[in-house]
């Protein structure tokens, strides 16, 4: 009986210690709300991060099967796509030529090249919502990079945006949104045939 006792006390202390706690929580959470409320509409990351990995999908769904471009130069049409040569020669038992030995490189550029626009006018379409309630939004100027990764791509977005409501304002300087997507690896298998069939004629 008395081991029971000692161990229900236990447990009394322990629910008074969570109560007081969520207690405390309650009581002094209040100084780490921001000067102005933020609702998910009047802050634009998630707008924006939704926007982004949108248009990262799109390029990537019209680069992949066009061997990693948006308008291929060299190709080969097959059931209507633009199959890009990545290493090409005009005889048979010959080594064939890399076309593409920076391939990541390019890939990225192209994609960098397709979705700035795409960003702006997400940021233009977050500007002219927010106008619509009263909010107004002041965008400086944006310096858009993507980098590619294992079974990713970053897209870093630096520009600075000013949302004011009434008297209060804040401001956001970054937007990093990363999209989970193979084109990264898929690349680098690519290069690996084409450097081996430019070196070797076979893979």
């Amino acid at each position: 009986m008395m081991k029971k006792r000692g161990q229900m006390t236990v447990w009394v202390i322990i629910a008074i210690v969570i109560v007081a706690i969520m207690i405390f929580f309650l009581l002094f959470r209040g100084e780490v709300i921001p000067t102005i409320s933020k609702n998910v509409r009047e802050d634009p990351r998630a707008f924006i991060d939704s926007c982004v990995k949108s248009n990262v999908d799109e390029a990537v769904n019209k680069m992949l099967p066009q061997g990693g471009f948006i308008e291929p130069e060299h190709f080969k049409t097959y059931n209507n796509i633009k199959i890009s040569y990545l290493c090409y020669n005009r005889g048979s038992y010959h080594t064939c030529v890399n076309e593409h030995p920076m391939l990541l490189n390019e890939i990225k550029e192209e994609m960098k090249k397709y979705i700035e626009p795409k960003v702006e006018g997400c940021f233009q379409d977050y500007k002219a919502e927010m106008e619509k309630q009263n909010v107004n939004v002041n965008l400086e100027q944006m310096k858009l990079d993507v980098k590619l990764g294992p079974e990713r791509i970053n897209v870093k977005i630096e520009r600075k945006t000013t949302i004011t409501k009434k008297e209060e304002s804040y401001s956001l300087n970054d937007f990093n949104v990363e999209v989970i997507n193979p084109i990264y690896d898929l690349s680098r298998v690519a290069m690996e045939i084409a450097n081996q069939e430019a070196e070797y004629c076979y893979f």
